[in-house]
Order: C-alpha cells, then structure tokens, then sequence
C-alpha cells in the first residue's frame, strides 16, 4: 500500500537541546505537492501523585502564556532521551515534588500534538509517598509544589483554570479507568 504523504525532502529549520524544527517538502498520494512543518521532541512523562483523598500539583510560570498555570508533574530528560519511562516518572517527581513514590503504575501512553509532532507521554500514577526534597532544575526556578484535594482539581479543569491538556487528559484517562475517585 503507498503511503498517503510521502516525503520528498527535509530541512532542518532550527535545533536546540529541547527540539528539532524541520520543515518536510511532501507529495501527497493524488500528486499535488505542499510543505509539513514537523516538530520532533523526545517522548515525556506526566505523574499523578495521589495520597489519599489530595494529589500533589505544581505551579510555575509558562512564557508563552505570560502567566503561573497549575499542572501535573511532568518532563524529560533532555541530556539522557534513553532512560526508561519508569525511571523518569520516578526522576520527575522527586525533582518537581520533593517526593518518592513507593509504587508506580503505568495508567497509559497519548499523542500530544499529532498534528505537527509524534511526541508522545506516558502517564503513571503514583502512591506510598515520601517526602525527600526538591531538586529543581535551572529552567524549573519559582516552581512550586503542593496537594489539594481531588475534587478541587476535577473542578478546576471544569472551571477553566486547568488548561494543560496533557494534566488534563491524565487525570481524566485515570479516572476512568477507575484508579482515581
């Protein structure tokens, strides 16, 4: 079966530690010809840390939004791309929390933007936690962490005041898989 876009040649447009711009001369399957624009960034993870009836969220500025925004842990690990989703799960949340989960479970694996991108996230809940520290990351300065309770995050999404769909989309996939009440 031919494909129905295939790639007649590709540029690189921009690259830093973070991402890859390219920009895709393709030909679609009835001949006519046009541009992809492709952003390629490495697969992240998002964690869900819940104890009890609360779950653990951060607050940090978003520049492109010019505003502080209440999310899910999440991230990648730029410098190391190989490591295992578990391992990163575990890092991220002891990195942006100060916590240490006793379990981890894999709640499921989505698409971000696959309209321009293939990066993907997986999603893990986490529990028996522990509090050890922070350790932010230089571009992670006047991030906050703190727990509220679950149905106060439900109502935030609802309210428009969670917009990260990524957070959002975690939480949602959780709780109907029946992992969160």
């Amino acid at each position: 079966m031919k494909p129905e876009i295939h790639t007649l040649a590709s540029t690189e447009i921009y690259r830093n530690r973070w991402l890859t711009l390219k920009e895709d001369r393709i030909q679609r399957a009835d001949g006519s010809e046009g541009i992809y624009s492709v952003i390629e960034k490495n697969d992240f993870v998002v964690i869900l840390p819940v104890e009890d009836d609360h779950i653990y969220v951060v607050e940090q500025f978003r520049y492109p939004l010019g505003e502080r925004t209440i999310e899910l842990p999440q991230g990648s690990w730029e410098l190391a791309p190989d490591s295992a989703p578990e391992d990163l799960a575990a890092g991220e949340l002891l990195e942006e929390t100060g916590l240490i989960a006793g379990q981890l479970e894999h709640v499921g694996y989505q698409k971000l933007a696959q309209g321009y991108s293939a990066q993907g996230y997986h999603i893990y809940l986490a529990r028996n936690l522990s509090y050890q520290g922070q350790n932010l990351d230089a571009e992670e300065v006047g991030l906050t962490a703190k727990k509220i309770k679950i149905d106060a995050f439900l109502e935030l999404i609802l309210a428009g005041k969670i917009t990260d769909a990524t957070s959002v989309t975690a939480f949602l996939l959780a709780r109907a898989k029946g992992l969160i009440d």
